[in-house]
């Protein structure tokens, strides 16, 4: 993921006329990584993951109606996840949310430092500074774009009170969400993925403060200043025009792929798949569902009961493998059979955000622009995203 930075420092097959869709509500996208084998300490072993992901664009839990006001200083806002033994079987977790320690500087100089900030915003700061609001049943949030302070970085910590990051390990495992971005047009990005942070939010190896002031940020993308290189997974990149679901490996500390592996079905061929409206096979004004593996990362699209598959480009590829990656020159240090399982058994940090620039349409370039998708078309002053109804547990339990 290509991260924004606080604003004050700076393929065409005919798949459409083969599937027309209209999605509901309850549909789901799946985003499945399984099946992947290689030799490990000289012995065999098969991994499988499953990400289910629920995305709604259009309808929300209504996040924004009946915003949570009220002031307190416990570390984080109360947000409640569901943990999933079996379908059906769901026992309730409240976690936390935090927002990045940079995101604060914007507003409170110390914290642009890691190892200085001493920020804890209160819940009408979040809302008001930050554009994060928590549902009265505090499994939606929603983030606003917010002019002065656009883009903040949202971490899952495990709760109001504590001081570590909820470590999320994804194999044999799944995750479920809705997401509506069906406000968010041209020149920005909601991203909801994983990177591999710190527990601990940097304490031990750097000095940091911790996660109650949302330190220890890290990703794939080139080491600078107080953020090293780290294992990602974007689990979606998108606005309403276009999508891309990507990996980013790492061969060792700081030596990670920035650029990684995507799939996006626009500058494969697949023009008419994504976007607004009817005439497309995915018309994100309205809700959608989606799911793939390590040794494929697949995207599956069901309604109404019927599978329909993700569209096949050149190459005849229709998911993410090594060999796709291949394909595509996108080498991802090796592929991502090999290096990206390690990074997955280490657990990994969930982190969302909406970001770019509303004032340069061309910041977003490299997701929604030619060759990558059609924008200018659609933009929107007032964007939002809602994540929502987020649930872990084994292949099979959330969807």
């Amino acid at each position: 993921m290509r991260v924004g930075q606080p604003i004050n420092n700076e393929f065409q097959r005919t798949f459409c006329s083969v599937f027309s869709l209209t999605l509901q509500k309850d549909d789901t996208l799946l985003i499945l990584l399984d099946r992947m084998s290689k030799y490990f300490n000289g012995s065999l072993f098969l991994i499988t993951i499953l990400i289910s992901v629920n995305i709604a664009l259009s309808e929300s839990d209504g996040a924004d109606e009946n915003p949570v006001v009220e002031d307190r200083t416990t570390g984080a806002l109360d947000f409640i996840v569901q943990t999933c033994s079996s379908l059906g079987n769901c026992q309730s977790l409240t976690t936390g949310l935090v927002v990045d320690n940079n995101w604060r500087g914007v507003y409170y100089n110390l914290c642009y430092d890691p190892k200085k900030c001493d920020k804890i915003p209160t819940v009408s700061e979040y809302q008001n500074l930050f554009g994060l609001t928590v549902s009265p049943s505090k499994t939606s949030l929603t983030l606003k774009y917010v002019p002065t302070a656009p883009g903040p970085r949202i971490y899952l910590t495990t709760g109001p009170g504590t001081d570590s990051y909820q470590m999320v390990y994804l194999l044999n495992r799944e995750i479920s969400f809705d997401v509506d971005l069906s406000t968010v047009g041209c020149g920005l990005n909601a991203a909801f993925f994983f990177v591999g942070m710190d527990a601990d939010g940097g304490k031990a190896k750097f000095g940091y403060k911790g996660p109650v002031y949302g330190t220890g940020y890290c990703d794939a993308q080139v080491a600078q200043g107080n953020k090293p290189n780290c294992y990602e997974l974007d689990i979606i990149e998108s606005n309403s025009l276009t999508t891309l679901l990507a990996t980013h490996t790492c061969k060792a500390a700081n030596n990670c792929e920035p650029t990684g592996c995507g799939f996006m079905p626009y500058p494969l061929g697949n023009k008419n798949f994504y976007g607004r409206g009817s005439s497309y096979c995915v018309d994100t004004t309205k809700p959608f569902t989606d799911t793939g593996n390590l040794k494929e990362i697949q995207r599956i699209y069901k309604q109404n009961g019927k599978t329909i598959p993700n569209p096949t480009v050149a190459g005849n590829f229709n998911s993410i493998s090594d060999a796709f990656c291949s394909y595509t020159g996108q080498n991802n240090l090796g592929g991502i059979s090999a290096s990206m399982t390690q990074g997955l058994k280490n657990g990994m940090v969930l982190t969302m955000g909406l970001w770019g620039d509303l004032k340069n349409p061309n910041f977003m370039g490299w997701l929604d622009k030619p060759p990558n998708g059609p924008c200018p078309v659609y933009t929107n002053l007032t964007p939002s995203v809602t994540f929502s109804n987020v649930k872990f547990g084994p292949i099979g339990s959330t969807a």
